[in-house]
């Protein structure tokens, strides 16, 4: 007498069924798309670390420039003269071509409130300044979306002159 196989032993060995499949696609596709998610944002961020080191090499030039500049007691370099001076009609290019504005403020004074000049009120003179803080902004000078908007890159030094 030979046996029949019973229905189970059949399904078992028939492979998998449509609601098997449908319940595995639907659980690679979750997975995948949290995967992606993932992708995206780190893209973001390395987008946005890219643009900052960009931004501090930018910045790193130009306070190298400024602390380059003599401050010396007879006719210091005039361009340490206290002023306020934003580059966005000319932006400067980084290392990989991206274009930042650079806004460079010179105080003759940095313990009062706002800028000080040779012309402002009050005034500082040039030749009585013995102290200078000088601040630099990096921005990108195309607009950013999302997070990098508002983006800005900002150093502050000091420069002192030895009194005569």
């Amino acid at each position: 007498m030979t046996r029949q196989p019973s229905a189970s032993k059949q399904n078992a060995n028939g492979g998998f069924t449509i609601i098997e499949v449908i319940v595995a696609g639907s659980i690679l596709i979750i997975l995948s798309l949290g995967v992606m998610g993932v992708f995206i944002q780190s893209i973001k961020l390395n987008r946005g670390n890219d643009i900052r080191m960009q931004a501090l090499t930018v910045m790193q030039k130009q306070v190298e420039f400024y602390r380059s500049l003599k401050y010396q007691p007879v006719a210091p370099d005039p361009l340490l003269n206290g002023h306020v001076q934003t580059t966005t009609s000319t932006a400067v290019p980084s290392a990989n071509g991206t274009l930042f504005d650079v806004a460079v403020t010179i105080d003759n004074d940095p313990y009062t409130n706002g800028v000080q000049t040779a012309t402002s009120s009050p005034a500082v003179p040039e030749a009585n300044c013995k102290f200078k803080e000088i601040t630099i902004q990096v921005t990108p000078h195309n607009a950013q979306e999302g997070w990098l908007q508002n983006l800005k890159t900002t150093v502050s030094f000091r420069r002192v002159r030895l009194i005569n």
